[in-house]
């Protein structure tokens, strides 16, 4: 989906070229229940949502103006599939989920992941994305500490612009996305 097409404010979004490789690592062609943390304008609930139309969808944000945002962007799609949590995670959840997208931890890596962890179901996919190092280094130490296979990769997206008479490719921040799976 296109960036424009989401109605969009000061909150952050997953872009388009990285939310399309996170919901292919996320896997969710066979998923009932997806968990998006720190949704922002919720553009990987709504993607997913769109894309997978019996996907139960929970978003999770502790600032309101993403919910808002979510909810606008919601409306916007004509989408009913998607559950709004206001709260900082990890927030308690009766629940388990085939697939969870953290994009943002809020300085609480460990208890996330920890958290995280535990609702997945067995062989549930986990896929978070990383603009610092030092965070996504928190991540992968993490998940050695734990023996957890994860694969990490860097995409840096440029945007074709016009500059002057000539053109060049605007880049965007390069995004570290690391994806893992909860072991039987």
């Amino acid at each position: 989906m296109n960036d424009k097409c989401f109605i969009r404010g000061e909150v952050p979004m997953t872009k388009e070229e990285v939310r399309t490789i996170c919901l292919a690592k996320l896997n969710l062609n066979r998923a009932r229940h997806f968990l998006d943390v720190g949704t922002g304008t919720g553009s990987m609930a709504i993607e997913a949502a769109l894309t997978y139309p019996s996907l139960e969808v929970t978003a999770i944000d502790s600032n309101p103006k993403a919910l808002e945002l979510l909810a606008q962007n919601q409306q916007k799609f004509r989408l009913s599939t998607i559950k709004h949590i206001l709260g900082k995670a990890p927030v308690p959840l009766r629940q388990s989920f085939d697939a969870i997208f953290i994009g943002g931890t809020g300085g609480r890596m460990a208890e996330i992941l920890e958290w995280s962890f535990g609702l997945l179901k067995a062989e549930g996919r986990l896929v978070l994305t990383f603009i610092l190092l030092e965070n996504a280094l928190q991540a992968i130490q993490w998940l050695e500490d734990r023996d957890c296979a994860f694969q990490a990769v860097q995409v840096q997206v440029g945007q074709y612009t016009k500059l002057g008479k000539g053109h060049y490719y605007k880049p965007q921040n390069p995004v570290i996305i690391i994806e893992t799976r909860k072991e039987e």
